[in-house]
This record gives structure tokens, sequence and C-alpha cells, in this order.
């Protein structure tokens, strides 16, 4: 989960002239009509933010649908920002679950119930393959909780979880504690998000896999830790510095920030420093 910068042109104009190209004939000329609509959907999009509860879905034929698949899949010359939104990240924090190399590209509003916004690029979010686990899960048509959009959601920027857990407890159980007051605005939204999007994927087993090698191995996680012995308050500071150090390096809700931020809890920190 990681607040990134929202590409600065939406794509709609080079998405316009490919419906006009007449070489392009598994497209060509299915795509006139939705090629001069583009740039209006793009505008729309971008003052809701992709908020699905504002932008609907319009129907389009079922020739102009699979055309814009095509197209995305095999993206002509002049619509190369698709596969650089795809590069771009490779190899950092996925903006959608906190994971790592988002080397795929989601659709947040899948292609499969908007299809045309399948090319824009406002739509298109660099992830790893939590994009293929959360399906058609986008938001919640009573309570109206949707899920965080890295381009527009202003509050990726700040730790929206850790996670409690008993360290004395062999598998510990780990639970998700929402650093988020319940009465921001944003909870149910985050909250939302962190069950349809992260707790579908491994996270909970890289955490439980982290501790255990920490438990086990200490140096290999803790960098000079044995520096820092002095105290348990000095063994406490030196734990959280390191955990701002990752949350500075990796974003405040990439999965190595989450684990030493809950790790940085004091109980868990004096656990560690009596027991590691």
């Amino acid at each position: 989960m990681k607040k990134i910068d929202k590409p600065h042109d939406s794509g709609s104009a080079s998405l316009c002239a490919a419906s006009r190209n007449k070489k392009l004939r598994k497209t060509y000329p299915n795509l006139l009509r939705l090629g001069l609509r583009t740039e209006r959907l793009a505008q729309h999009y971008d003052a809701a933010g992709g908020d699905p509860n504002i932008v609907r879905s319009n129907r389009i034929s079922a020739k102009e649908k699979q055309a814009v698949l095509d197209l995305y899949e095999s993206p002509p010359k002049g619509m190369g920002y698709i596969g650089e939104l795809r590069d771009s990240l490779a190899g950092e924090t996925c903006p959608m679950c906190g994971g790592y190399n988002p080397t795929e590209l989601d659709h947040y509003l899948t292609k499969k119930k908007y299809p045309e916004y399948a090319c824009v690029s406002y739509n298109l979010v660099p992830a790893c393959s939590c994009n293929r686990m959360r399906g058609e899960r986008l938001f919640d048509q009573v309570t109206h909780a949707r899920v965080l959009h890295p381009y527009y959601d202003d509050c990726m920027v700040e730790p929206l979880i850790d996670l409690k857990f008993n360290p004395n407890d062999t598998p510990p159980l780990f639970t998700i504690n929402y650093t988020i007051s319940a009465s921001n605005p944003n909870y149910n939204n985050v909250k939302f998000h962190v069950d349809n999007i992260v707790l579908r994927t491994n996270f909970l087993t890289h955490i439980g896999k982290r501790w255990g090698r920490l438990k086990a191995q200490p140096d290999a996680i803790l960098p000079k830790h044995r520096d820092y012995r002095a105290s348990r308050d000095e063994f406490h500071s030196y734990l959280i510095e390191l955990s701002d150090g990752k949350s500075a390096e990796t974003g405040p809700n990439s999965w190595a920030a989450i684990f030493f931020r809950s790790i940085s809890r004091r109980s868990v920190s004096d656990w560690i420093f009596d027991n590691c």
C-alpha cells in the first residue's frame, strides 16, 4: 500500500489515434466512437479520483469491448505508456498490497466490468500478483467502502496498520491493528482494502516467516542489534529507529515496514531483548 504519482497523461490521445489506425485490423473500425469519448471519460475518472461509487460503467458494444481489450493486450507503438507503467516500479514496493516487485498492471476499475477504462493510464496501477487475487472486489454497494487508489488516496502516505501478537506463542497469531482512527473518513476504505487485497496475499505467512527467522537468527534481521543492548529502553529506541528507516526506504505500509513497526511495540521489543 503506497501512494504514487499519477501519470501526467491519461493516454486518451494515444487511444484516439489508435482507434483511427486502419492498419490495426483487430480493432479498426470498432473503436472509432470510443476513441472520441475517451478524453471525456478520463476527465470524469480523474475528477472522481477513480471512485467506483461515482464512476459508473458505460455501456459499450461487445465489439468495442473486445477491441479495447485487444488494444490493451497488444498495444501499438503509440501506446508505449502501458508497458512503461508496467515496468515503472520493478524491484520496489507494490502500491496495492505492500509486497515486493510490482511487475504487472492492476486495472483499478476492472477491465471486465469497466472495459472503456482499460487503456486509461489513470486506471492502470503497477502491482504484483495481488491484482489477480482480488478479482472483482472493488467496493461495497451498501457501505460504499472501496479499495484504496494509489494515485488519489493521500492516506496511503501514512502508516495504516501494524500487527498485534503474543511473542510467547509458537506460532503466534497475528491480528491486524489499524493505526488510523475509526473516526477517520478513510477508515472504512482502509479496512476494505486490507480485507480484500492485503489479506488475500501471503502477507501473514511472510510476516510469520520473518518472525521465525528473527528468533532463530536475530543477526540476520536486526543489523548491529548487539550494540544496543545496554537496557530495554535503548533496545526499544533502536527498534523504533530501524522501523522509521524501513518506512522511509520502502514506504510506511510495505510488508517490511509493517513488520518492523509491529516488533517495535514495547511488549514485543522487551521480549526480543530478553530472548534473542
